[in-house]
């Protein structure tokens, strides 16, 4: 099984908007599920995983349905999506690390294991398209497209709104201690000599 190709992904992901297609089955089905009038009492958050997932799947199926390249495979209590023959994707709740299971079951565990063969496609670059909580877990605050090798991220980006990419920007280098950026004041006409600390 190849090591999913970053390129490769995103080539077949924005034909036909899939991938903005994607974004709306997400987006629509947290729309659908903050609304449930069981919410308030729900005492699992994996009741709200699971129907987040239930719900952005049906999505996916309904907006990918009419493309020639979207196969739908059903699986071991599972559904993904076979694109163009080249990407196996699945949806998942992903951490804001962007891992997607705290507690990861043999599948899950041989879905980033790229030299493993799963469910008999063989050749395909495997990733998800991952939704991130808020801090809250209010609202939707990322979602995008993920690869792992094992317990590393290999790669990730941000599905737009308007199609666009959207990579995260950097975090921008920590501050120098206040002390080494104050400007100390030259006073003109006197010959007194400072230390580095303002000290004569």
């Amino acid at each position: 099984m190849p090591t999913p190709d970053l390129e490769l992904v995103r080539t077949v992901l924005t034909k036909n908007d899939r991938d903005i297609a994607c974004r709306d089955a997400v987006e629509s089905a947290w729309s659908t599920v903050k609304e449930h009038p069981d919410l308030p009492w729900w005492r699992r958050k994996s009741t709200r995983a699971a129907l987040m997932w239930e719900h952005s799947v049906d999505n996916a199926i309904s907006r990918l349905g009419d493309d020639p390249g979207i196969q739908v495979v059903r699986h071991h209590d599972t559904s993904s999506f076979v694109v163009d023959d080249k990407v196996l994707l699945r949806f998942k709740k992903a951490s804001i690390q962007l891992y997607t299971s705290n507690y990861p079951t043999f599948l899950a565990t041989l879905f980033h294991s790229h030299d493993a063969d799963l469910f008999g496609y063989e050749g395909l670059h495997r990733v998800e398209v991952a939704h991130v909580f808020n801090q809250f877990e209010t609202g939707l605050d990322w979602i995008g497209v993920v690869a792992r090798e094992g317990r590393d991220i290999l790669w990730h980006y941000e599905i737009g709104r308007d199609g666009a990419q959207i990579e995260r920007l950097p975090i921008p280098e920590p501050l120098a201690p206040a002390g080494d950026r104050v400007l100390r004041p030259h006073v003109q006409g006197t010959n007194e000599k400072f230390d580095d600390k303002g000290n004569e």
